[in-house]
């Protein structure tokens, strides 16, 4: 499983993202996390493209195994950290 920290930063990325284009508040900020409290308020029911582990079922496992899909995330995770600057107590470790 993927070992997401909930920073929040995937949320705040989405304007590149088509199967999240109902979603972009036209900022790139998902309309449905809680910017506040750092939670997606549909956690539950959230699209498929925003649960890495499901996509890599689906769809991912035809081009990586699945610890480089794993590492190429939290390589994007780190990176969009830093650009929102979050604290490093968020990033991802792999364990590598």
């Amino acid at each position: 499983m993927f070992p997401c920290s909930s920073c929040g930063a995937c949320c705040r990325s989405i304007a590149q993202i088509e199967e999240l284009r109902e979603y972009d508040l036209g900022n790139g900020i998902c309309k449905y996390f809680d910017i506040q409290n750092m939670i997606c308020k549909i956690y539950e029911i959230r699209p498929d493209i925003c649960r890495i582990d499901l996509m890599f079922e689906k769809e991912y496992f035809k081009y990586y195994n699945e610890k480089e899909f794993y590492k190429l995330n939290a390589e994007v995770c780190n990176k969009l950290q830093v650009k929102f600057n979050i604290d490093k107590k968020y990033n991802i470790n792999l364990g590598e």
